[in-house]
């Protein structure tokens, strides 16, 4: 199946060569989860504060949780600020 993940801020220094920017397309199998994504890429979970997919919020107890073909995700790190 297909799936496209989106990484921003300092965690796009996790993406393959093959990215386009900030956007990698990965085939991946059917019981692939948001966290099986980050973890392939190398990504501490811990790293990895919020994620959305579809342009909705996944929430933490949903990250494990299998992905559809087709499926978009986002993750940003933590957000910092003064």
């Amino acid at each position: 199946m297909n799936i496209t993940l989106k990484l921003f801020s300092n965690l796009m220094e996790y993406l393959p060569k093959e990215a386009d920017s900030n956007t990698v397309n990965m085939v991946v199998s059917v019981s692939t989860s948001p966290y099986d994504l980050i973890d392939r890429l190398g990504i501490p979970r811990g790293e990895a504060q919020v994620m959305m997919k579809n342009g909705e919020f996944c929430p933490i107890e949903q990250r494990s949780y299998p992905l559809n073909d087709g499926d978009t995700v986002s993750v940003w790190p933590s957000i910092q600020g003064g």
